[in-house]
């Protein structure tokens, strides 16, 4: 076991006591079964287990050895780039468009995995139309437009 472990089991068990608890505010309809006993018995469970799991994980935090890759800045951007780009994403495509934070995400995603800028270009531009056109044209997910959008439809 190591410290992750902790704080892994110290998420589940919060999150099981948060599901157990908003179960007792789901409405009983009268003679039917409680829609609240599955979701309490399961946050219950993920609660106990969880709170096990961090036990664990505390008795055996002395043995704790950060991993290599966190001394590599190339690696954390990497970690970090996902949650980041999504964020951005959810923040700028309404304004600018979801064509041209396609194109900045996936083209800043390859330059972060060490392609050549010009391919890494090519790549996000051919990625984000293809994307676009299969959600909006072939899926009929509309998608947020702005500039780029406006100029070609």
């Amino acid at each position: 076991m190591r410290l992750p472990d902790f704080w892994t089991g110290l998420a589940f068990a919060i999150l099981g006591v948060a599901i157990a608890v908003l179960a007792q505010g789901f409405h009983v309809p009268a003679g039917a079964a409680s829609p609240r006993l599955l979701p309490t018995i399961i946050g219950s469970v993920m609660a106990v287990l969880g709170g096990l799991i961090a036990l664990r994980g505390w008795r055996s935090a002395g043995d704790v050895a950060l991993p290599e890759w966190i001394s590599s800045p190339r690696q954390v951007a990497l970690l970090a780039f996902i949650p980041v780009a999504i964020i951005a994403y959810g923040l700028l495509a309404p304004v600018v468009g979801s064509i041209v934070m396609a194109i900045v995400i996936v083209t800043a995603h390859c330059l972060l995995y060490g392609v050549r800028p010009l391919k890494a270009v090519i790549v996000g531009v051919v990625a984000s139309i293809v994307v676009s056109m299969v959600f909006s044209h072939l899926l009929g997910i509309p998608l947020p437009e702005g500039i780029v959008e406006e100029i070609i439809g």
